[in-house]
Protein backbone atom coordinates (compact mmCIF):
# COMPACT_ATOMS: atom_id res chain seq x y z
CA UNK A 1 0.00 0.00 0.00
CA UNK A 2 2.58 2.47 1.04
CA UNK A 3 4.57 1.17 -2.52
CA UNK A 4 1.21 2.23 -4.51
CA UNK A 5 1.09 5.51 -2.34
CA UNK A 6 4.57 6.43 -3.09
CA UNK A 7 4.57 5.90 -7.15
CA UNK A 8 0.84 8.17 -7.15
CA UNK A 9 2.39 10.92 -5.36
CA UNK A 10 5.14 10.54 -8.02
CA UNK A 11 2.97 10.50 -11.07
CA UNK A 12 1.02 13.72 -9.41
CA UNK A 13 5.10 15.19 -9.16
CA UNK A 14 5.49 14.30 -12.99
CA UNK A 15 2.30 15.78 -14.56
CA UNK A 16 3.15 18.92 -12.81
CA UNK A 17 6.68 19.04 -13.90
CA UNK A 18 4.54 18.61 -17.17
CA UNK A 19 2.06 21.23 -17.13
CA UNK A 20 4.95 23.67 -16.15
CA UNK A 21 6.85 22.78 -19.10
CA UNK A 22 4.40 24.42 -21.25
CA UNK A 23 2.30 27.41 -22.27
CA UNK A 24 -1.12 26.83 -20.61
CA UNK A 25 -3.93 26.18 -22.43
CA UNK A 26 -3.79 26.41 -26.37
CA UNK A 27 -4.02 28.81 -29.31
CA UNK A 28 -6.02 26.75 -31.93
CA UNK A 29 -9.45 27.98 -31.54
CA UNK A 30 -8.05 31.65 -32.61
CA UNK A 31 -5.76 30.68 -35.41
CA UNK A 32 -8.38 31.01 -37.81
CA UNK A 33 -10.75 34.03 -36.57
CA UNK A 34 -10.92 37.18 -38.62
CA UNK A 35 -11.52 39.42 -35.93
CA UNK A 36 -9.25 39.26 -33.03
CA UNK A 37 -11.13 40.81 -29.59
CA UNK A 38 -9.71 42.09 -26.79
CA UNK A 39 -10.72 38.81 -24.86
CA UNK A 40 -8.91 36.99 -27.58
CA UNK A 41 -5.44 39.24 -26.71
CA UNK A 42 -6.17 38.44 -23.09
CA UNK A 43 -5.94 34.82 -23.81
CA UNK A 44 -2.80 35.36 -26.32
CA UNK A 45 -1.18 37.55 -23.98
CA UNK A 46 -1.66 35.25 -20.92
CA UNK A 47 0.05 32.57 -23.12
CA UNK A 48 2.56 34.27 -24.78
CA UNK A 49 3.81 35.09 -21.24
CA UNK A 50 3.42 31.69 -19.46
CA UNK A 51 5.65 30.66 -22.23
CA UNK A 52 8.27 32.90 -22.15
CA UNK A 53 8.68 32.88 -18.46
CA UNK A 54 9.58 29.04 -18.75
CA UNK A 55 11.68 29.26 -21.95
CA UNK A 56 13.69 31.88 -20.27
CA UNK A 57 13.84 30.55 -16.54
CA UNK A 58 13.69 26.83 -16.63
CA UNK A 59 16.15 25.51 -14.01
CA UNK A 60 14.98 21.91 -15.47
CA UNK A 61 18.79 20.38 -16.45
CA UNK A 62 17.93 18.42 -19.21
CA UNK A 63 16.29 22.59 -20.56
CA UNK A 64 13.20 20.30 -21.78
CA UNK A 65 10.90 23.04 -20.47
CA UNK A 66 12.57 25.58 -22.24
CA UNK A 67 12.87 23.88 -25.57
CA UNK A 68 9.15 22.97 -25.42
CA UNK A 69 8.06 26.75 -24.68
CA UNK A 70 10.30 27.84 -27.36
CA UNK A 71 9.11 25.17 -29.94
CA UNK A 72 5.31 26.21 -28.97
CA UNK A 73 6.22 29.90 -29.74
CA UNK A 74 8.15 29.42 -32.76
CA UNK A 75 4.75 26.63 -33.66
CA UNK A 76 2.52 30.11 -33.39
CA UNK A 77 4.87 32.06 -35.53
CA UNK A 78 5.83 29.50 -38.70
CA UNK A 79 3.32 26.79 -38.05
CA UNK A 80 0.42 25.59 -40.24
CA UNK A 81 -2.27 28.52 -41.55
CA UNK A 82 -2.97 31.78 -39.38
CA UNK A 83 -5.69 34.28 -40.17
CA UNK A 84 -3.72 38.39 -40.91
CA UNK A 85 -5.51 39.46 -37.60
CA UNK A 86 -4.07 36.88 -35.71
CA UNK A 87 -0.47 36.97 -36.67
CA UNK A 88 -0.39 40.68 -35.96
CA UNK A 89 -1.93 39.76 -32.47
CA UNK A 90 0.36 37.14 -31.37
CA UNK A 91 2.77 38.97 -32.91
CA UNK A 92 2.31 42.37 -30.79
CA UNK A 93 1.84 40.54 -27.72
CA UNK A 94 4.81 38.23 -28.18
CA UNK A 95 7.35 40.87 -28.65
CA UNK A 96 5.83 43.07 -25.56
CA UNK A 97 6.19 39.99 -23.57
CA UNK A 98 9.59 39.31 -24.97
CA UNK A 99 10.87 43.05 -24.25
CA UNK A 100 9.48 43.42 -20.66
CA UNK A 101 11.06 39.72 -19.83
CA UNK A 102 14.58 40.19 -21.80
CA UNK A 103 16.26 40.78 -18.24
CA UNK A 104 15.69 37.40 -17.35
CA UNK A 105 17.30 36.09 -20.24
CA UNK A 106 20.84 35.36 -18.64
CA UNK A 107 22.41 32.07 -19.54
CA UNK A 108 23.35 31.18 -22.91
CA UNK A 109 20.38 28.99 -23.65
CA UNK A 110 17.73 31.66 -22.55
CA UNK A 111 19.86 34.54 -24.86
CA UNK A 112 19.51 31.91 -27.70
CA UNK A 113 16.23 31.12 -26.96
CA UNK A 114 15.08 34.58 -26.67
CA UNK A 115 16.99 35.76 -29.90
CA UNK A 116 15.48 32.91 -31.76
CA UNK A 117 11.92 34.04 -31.26
CA UNK A 118 12.80 37.85 -31.82
CA UNK A 119 14.29 36.42 -35.30
CA UNK A 120 11.55 33.93 -36.19
CA UNK A 121 8.92 37.05 -35.42
CA UNK A 122 10.32 39.42 -38.04
CA UNK A 123 8.95 42.45 -36.65
CA UNK A 124 10.00 46.15 -37.07
CA UNK A 125 9.78 46.40 -33.19
CA UNK A 126 12.56 43.54 -32.74
CA UNK A 127 14.95 45.31 -34.96
CA UNK A 128 16.95 47.09 -31.98
CA UNK A 129 17.00 44.48 -29.77
CA UNK A 130 18.61 42.43 -32.94
CA UNK A 131 21.30 45.42 -33.42
CA UNK A 132 22.04 45.71 -29.87
CA UNK A 133 22.54 41.63 -29.57
CA UNK A 134 24.65 41.48 -32.32
CA UNK A 135 26.74 44.69 -31.15
CA UNK A 136 27.13 43.11 -27.65
CA UNK A 137 26.20 39.40 -26.96
CA UNK A 138 28.85 37.54 -26.06
CA UNK A 139 27.60 34.14 -27.19
CA UNK A 140 28.26 33.15 -30.69
CA UNK A 141 25.06 31.33 -31.17
CA UNK A 142 23.24 34.46 -29.71
CA UNK A 143 25.01 36.70 -32.48
CA UNK A 144 24.36 34.17 -35.19
CA UNK A 145 20.17 34.18 -34.37
CA UNK A 146 20.95 38.35 -34.55
CA UNK A 147 22.30 38.24 -37.61
CA UNK A 148 19.64 35.25 -38.92
CA UNK A 149 16.99 37.84 -37.46
CA UNK A 150 18.19 40.86 -39.76
CA UNK A 151 18.11 38.84 -42.97
CA UNK A 152 14.66 37.23 -42.18
CA UNK A 153 13.15 40.99 -41.21
CA UNK A 154 15.02 42.24 -44.32
CA UNK A 155 12.01 41.78 -46.70
CA UNK A 156 9.57 43.21 -43.93
CA UNK A 157 11.74 46.39 -43.88
CA UNK A 158 11.92 46.94 -47.60
CA UNK A 159 8.60 46.41 -47.98
CA UNK A 160 7.33 49.29 -45.45
CA UNK A 161 9.61 51.32 -47.24
CA UNK A 162 11.57 51.93 -43.79
CA UNK A 163 14.93 53.62 -45.29
CA UNK A 164 16.23 54.77 -41.41
CA UNK A 165 16.20 51.04 -40.46
CA UNK A 166 17.75 50.47 -43.49
CA UNK A 167 20.85 52.66 -42.89
CA UNK A 168 21.25 52.32 -39.00
CA UNK A 169 21.16 48.05 -39.87
CA UNK A 170 24.01 48.70 -42.26
CA UNK A 171 25.77 50.68 -40.10
CA UNK A 172 25.22 48.46 -37.17
CA UNK A 173 27.04 45.70 -39.40
CA UNK A 174 29.57 47.70 -40.39
CA UNK A 175 30.72 48.36 -36.64
CA UNK A 176 31.08 44.70 -36.07
CA UNK A 177 32.47 43.35 -39.29
CA UNK A 178 35.85 43.19 -38.01
CA UNK A 179 35.52 41.70 -34.85
CA UNK A 180 33.03 38.82 -36.39
CA UNK A 181 35.28 35.40 -36.68
CA UNK A 182 31.75 33.54 -37.40
CA UNK A 183 31.70 32.39 -40.96
CA UNK A 184 27.84 31.67 -40.89
CA UNK A 185 26.89 34.61 -39.18
CA UNK A 186 28.96 36.34 -41.53
CA UNK A 187 26.68 35.19 -44.14
CA UNK A 188 23.50 35.92 -42.64
CA UNK A 189 24.98 39.90 -42.47
CA UNK A 190 25.61 39.70 -45.81
CA UNK A 191 21.96 38.05 -47.10
CA UNK A 192 20.74 41.33 -44.59
CA UNK A 193 22.78 43.76 -46.34
CA UNK A 194 22.31 42.34 -50.21
CA UNK A 195 18.42 42.93 -49.66
CA UNK A 196 18.60 46.58 -48.85
CA UNK A 197 18.48 49.40 -51.15
CA UNK A 198 19.72 52.23 -49.15
CA UNK A 199 22.96 54.16 -50.31
CA UNK A 200 24.48 53.38 -46.64
CA UNK A 201 23.62 50.03 -47.55
CA UNK A 202 25.62 49.88 -50.70
CA UNK A 203 28.57 51.82 -48.79
CA UNK A 204 29.28 49.29 -46.55
CA UNK A 205 28.16 46.10 -48.68
CA UNK A 206 30.97 46.81 -51.52
CA UNK A 207 33.87 47.01 -48.65
CA UNK A 208 32.64 44.42 -46.57
CA UNK A 209 32.84 41.68 -49.35
CA UNK A 210 36.41 43.28 -49.94
CA UNK A 211 37.17 42.58 -46.73
CA UNK A 212 35.97 38.55 -46.30
CA UNK A 213 37.03 37.81 -49.95
CA UNK A 214 40.33 38.69 -48.43
CA UNK A 215 40.15 37.22 -45.25
CA UNK A 216 38.08 33.65 -45.94
CA UNK A 217 39.22 31.45 -48.51
CA UNK A 218 36.02 30.27 -51.00
CA UNK A 219 36.81 26.50 -50.47
CA UNK A 220 35.11 26.72 -47.67
CA UNK A 221 31.60 25.78 -48.46
CA UNK A 222 29.73 28.29 -46.29
CA UNK A 223 32.71 31.17 -48.06
CA UNK A 224 31.78 30.29 -51.43
CA UNK A 225 27.99 30.13 -50.84
CA UNK A 226 28.73 33.27 -49.22
CA UNK A 227 30.33 34.75 -52.08
CA UNK A 228 28.16 33.54 -54.19
CA UNK A 229 25.01 35.44 -52.88
CA UNK A 230 27.22 38.69 -52.90
CA UNK A 231 27.91 38.42 -56.77
CA UNK A 232 23.79 38.40 -56.93
CA UNK A 233 23.62 41.22 -54.68
CA UNK A 234 26.32 42.96 -56.50
CA UNK A 235 24.66 42.98 -59.94
CA UNK A 236 21.25 43.82 -58.19
CA UNK A 237 22.59 46.82 -56.10
CA UNK A 238 24.96 48.04 -59.06
CA UNK A 239 21.81 48.55 -61.66
CA UNK A 240 19.85 50.20 -58.85
CA UNK A 241 22.96 52.26 -57.75
CA UNK A 242 23.01 55.96 -59.16
CA UNK A 243 25.82 57.73 -57.76
CA UNK A 244 29.17 57.52 -59.67
CA UNK A 245 31.10 56.98 -56.81
CA UNK A 246 28.73 54.40 -55.50
CA UNK A 247 28.79 52.58 -58.76
CA UNK A 248 32.85 52.87 -58.26
CA UNK A 249 32.44 51.11 -54.56
CA UNK A 250 30.42 48.19 -56.13
CA UNK A 251 32.58 47.61 -58.96
CA UNK A 252 36.01 47.61 -56.47
CA UNK A 253 34.03 44.80 -54.80
CA UNK A 254 33.74 42.90 -58.22
CA UNK A 255 37.50 43.62 -58.65
CA UNK A 256 38.71 42.44 -54.98
CA UNK A 257 36.33 39.32 -55.60
CA UNK A 258 38.53 38.64 -59.21
CA UNK A 259 41.64 39.00 -57.33
CA UNK A 260 41.12 36.97 -54.12
CA UNK A 261 38.47 33.96 -55.14
CA UNK A 262 41.20 31.55 -55.53
CA UNK A 263 40.71 27.56 -56.90
CA UNK A 264 40.06 24.97 -55.73
CA UNK A 265 36.56 26.75 -54.75
CA UNK A 266 34.17 24.93 -53.00
CA UNK A 267 31.35 26.23 -55.75
CA UNK A 268 32.58 25.12 -59.33
CA UNK A 269 30.22 27.95 -60.71
CA UNK A 270 31.00 30.28 -58.49
CA UNK A 271 34.26 32.03 -60.86
CA UNK A 272 32.00 31.52 -64.14
CA UNK A 273 28.91 33.44 -62.17
CA UNK A 274 30.84 36.18 -61.30
CA UNK A 275 31.90 36.65 -64.99
CA UNK A 276 28.74 36.11 -66.19
CA UNK A 277 27.95 39.32 -63.91
CA UNK A 278 30.89 41.73 -64.66
CA UNK A 279 29.62 40.72 -68.22
CA UNK A 280 26.02 41.88 -67.49
CA UNK A 281 26.71 45.12 -65.98
CA UNK A 282 29.30 46.17 -67.91
CA UNK A 283 28.18 44.84 -71.74
CA UNK A 284 32.14 43.75 -72.19
CA UNK A 285 33.48 40.15 -72.42
CA UNK A 286 36.92 38.95 -71.20
CA UNK A 287 38.81 35.77 -72.30
CA UNK A 288 36.98 33.83 -69.91
CA UNK A 289 35.59 30.16 -71.38
CA UNK A 290 33.39 28.29 -68.78
CA UNK A 291 34.53 24.67 -69.94
CA UNK A 292 38.93 26.07 -69.30
CA UNK A 293 40.43 24.62 -66.11
CA UNK A 294 40.55 26.69 -62.35
CA UNK A 295 43.84 28.63 -63.83
CA UNK A 296 42.50 29.64 -67.06
CA UNK A 297 39.49 30.73 -65.31
CA UNK A 298 41.50 32.59 -63.02
CA UNK A 299 43.47 34.66 -65.41
CA UNK A 300 40.75 35.83 -66.84
CA UNK A 301 39.11 37.32 -64.21
CA UNK A 302 42.74 38.67 -63.28
CA UNK A 303 41.92 40.39 -66.75
CA UNK A 304 38.33 42.15 -65.21
CA UNK A 305 40.74 44.24 -62.75
CA UNK A 306 42.95 45.37 -65.86
CA UNK A 307 39.96 46.60 -67.67
CA UNK A 308 38.22 48.24 -64.91
CA UNK A 309 41.54 50.28 -63.97
CA UNK A 310 41.88 50.92 -67.80
CA UNK A 311 38.26 52.55 -67.47
CA UNK A 312 38.97 54.44 -64.78
CA UNK A 313 35.98 52.89 -63.02
CA UNK A 314 38.01 51.24 -59.84
CA UNK A 315 40.37 54.08 -58.16
CA UNK A 316 43.17 51.31 -58.03
CA UNK A 317 44.02 47.76 -57.97
CA UNK A 318 42.80 45.47 -54.97
CA UNK A 319 45.29 44.35 -52.56
CA UNK A 320 46.56 40.68 -53.95
CA UNK A 321 47.89 37.70 -52.53
CA UNK A 322 52.22 37.63 -53.91
CA UNK A 323 51.62 34.97 -56.19
CA UNK A 324 48.52 36.55 -57.94
CA UNK A 325 50.38 40.07 -57.96
CA UNK A 326 53.55 38.31 -59.81
CA UNK A 327 50.61 37.18 -62.73
CA UNK A 328 49.31 40.31 -62.89
CA UNK A 329 52.33 42.12 -63.77
CA UNK A 330 52.92 39.80 -66.40
CA UNK A 331 49.76 39.99 -67.70
CA UNK A 332 49.87 44.19 -67.40
CA UNK A 333 53.14 43.76 -69.11
CA UNK A 334 52.15 41.46 -72.33
CA UNK A 335 49.23 44.26 -72.76
CA UNK A 336 51.26 46.53 -72.84
CA UNK A 337 53.71 45.24 -75.62
CA UNK A 338 50.73 44.26 -77.17
CA UNK A 339 48.80 47.59 -77.40
CA UNK A 340 45.91 46.16 -75.55
CA UNK A 341 42.80 48.34 -73.80
CA UNK A 342 39.37 48.23 -72.78
CA UNK A 343 36.76 50.45 -73.38
CA UNK A 344 34.10 52.41 -70.70
CA UNK A 345 32.22 50.46 -68.15
CA UNK A 346 28.72 52.36 -68.00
Amino acid sequence: MRRFASVAVLMVLLLAAQCLAQPVGSLEDLRDKGNITEADRQRIRGWIEAAVKTMLTSTDPSRRGMVVARDSIIYEVTGGSRTPAFVDAFNEEAMAALTAAEKNAISQEARVNFLMIVAQLRTLAGVAILRTALEKDPYPASRYWAAKGLALVAPVIRERVAPRLEAEISETIEKVLDRETSKVTLLQLMDALGQFDHERAHDVFGPAIGKIATRMSASDPVVAQLLGGAVRSLEKAYAREVRPEGKKTLLMAYATLCVWIIPPVADANLMADLNASLEKITGQKVAFVATDDDVMQKLALLEWVEKLLKAKQIPRRPSMPPGIEATVKELVAAGASSGAGGGDVP
